[in-house]
């Protein structure tokens, strides 16, 4: 079995319980965007990119403080001193535990594993690219605050993004604002 379709077994599994009590479910959507800065051995080649997501939330009514997000996710980055770009497509599925349900400010905290494909661009004169790319398992942890606004909230959210790549670490640490409807 390859690594993909351990992820998505995996991946199946940890979110039936949340399938099976979906029918009194709250579902709700939302985007977000912002920076994305590199960490680690991908940090040392490329400068500080961005990152922009689609989200779908599930609140289980079983559940009190426990709610959970599919992120599709985009981020880019340019190499630093070379005409090259790194960009990773990633579909993660998000446990997020809520540690307060008063108030106007709501913090969280967040825990994720997923699939990213990473692939690197170089253009080469004026006409050829050439490029890589893989398909590699990774996870996402982190937290944030969500605000309620009046028929819609928004959310502040830092994460710690690390893809599991051959040889080499592709960690980045988005930092965004997002809607959620």
């Amino acid at each position: 079995m390859n690594r993909f379709s351990k992820f998505v077994t995996v991946a199946a599994l940890m979110m039936t319980p949340a399938m099976v009590s979906a029918q009194s479910s709250a579902v709700g959507f939302g985007v977000s965007g912002g920076l994305s800065v590199p960490t680690g051995d991908l940090g040392d080649a490329v400068d500080a990119g961005y990152s922009i997501a689609g989200h779908v939330f599930l609140k289980p009514a079983s559940t009190k403080n426990l709610r959970f997000r599919g992120d599709v996710s985009y981020t880019g980055f340019d190499y630093k001193n070379i005409d090259a770009s790194y960009r990773s497509l990633g579909f993660v599925g998000n446990a997020l535990l809520d540690l307060s349900s008063s108030g106007g400010v709501k913090p969280y905290v967040l825990g994720g594993v997923g699939a990213f494909n990473g692939k690197a661009s170089t253009k080469i004169g004026s006409a050829a690219v050439v490029s890589t790319s893989s398909t590699d398992v990774g996870i996402q942890v982190g937290g944030g605050l969500n605000f309620q606004l009046s028929g819609f909230s928004t959310f502040l959210e830092l994460k710690y993004v690390n893809v599991f790549t051959d040889g080499n670490s592709a960690g980045y640490i988005p930092i965004t604002f997002g809607v959620r409807f």
